[in-house]
């Protein structure tokens, strides 16, 4: 009866970049709805891991591009915490009783504005929500980002609030939300 069900069931067809840009779109979303982080996590590193190896196989500039935003000294800080908390995610064969913990949500948003670069960097338009999460996160995190990238975003969302950064986090996911808002009418101009 199952496999009769499933060979009933719609089906959909998609490609790499696609499938990775949809899971992007979906963990911004739910980023600034506040939603959770697992969840967020689990689809913003799917993505982004698409991504990336894609754009290795296409030899692109997105490693030296990448690196031209983590400024000098943040290097081992950003890409370590990047990883932590999806590997131990992705199996339980060997460590089924593993309790994972000091893993901070806010790592879900250098995943996003990495996968958003990768996209980027790929030859496709940022989306209203990675052009959205790019001004966000330039506002929460300016002490990680270099001065020149986040001039290319500052001029686009003046109206996120110069103080985010001492906000809550429930309070900058809020002003996450608005700034999708935002990125929604700039980009159907």
């Amino acid at each position: 009866m199952l496999i009769e069900a499933i060979d009933q069931m719609a089906t959909i067809k998609v490609n790499k970049i696609e499938a990775a840009r949809r899971q992007i779109d979906i963990a911004v979303r739910l980023l600034f709805d506040n939603e959770d982080p697992i969840a967020i996590h689990t689809l913003a590193m799917a993505g982004f891991r698409i991504l990336r190896d894609i754009a290795e196989k296409q030899n692109s500039n997105i490693c030296k591009f990448t690196q031209s935003f983590i400024k000098p000294g943040m290097e081992g800080k950003f890409w370590g915490s990047l990883q932590t908390f999806a590997n131990f995610l992705k199996h339980a064969n060997k460590d089924p009783d593993d309790i994972i913990d000091n893993i901070q949500e806010e790592v879900n948003d250098s995943i996003l504005l990495l996968a958003s670069l990768y996209y980027q960097d790929l030859g496709y338009q940022l989306t209203p929500e990675m052009l959205a999460l790019s001004a966000w996160y330039i506002a929460i995190h300016p002490g990680s980002i270099s001065d020149d990238f986040s001039k290319k975003f500052q001029t686009q969302f003046r109206a996120l609030p110069a103080a985010l950064i001492d906000k809550s986090r429930q309070e900058q996911v809020a002003e996450g939300k608005e700034a999708l808002n935002v990125a929604r009418i700039f980009l159907r101009r």
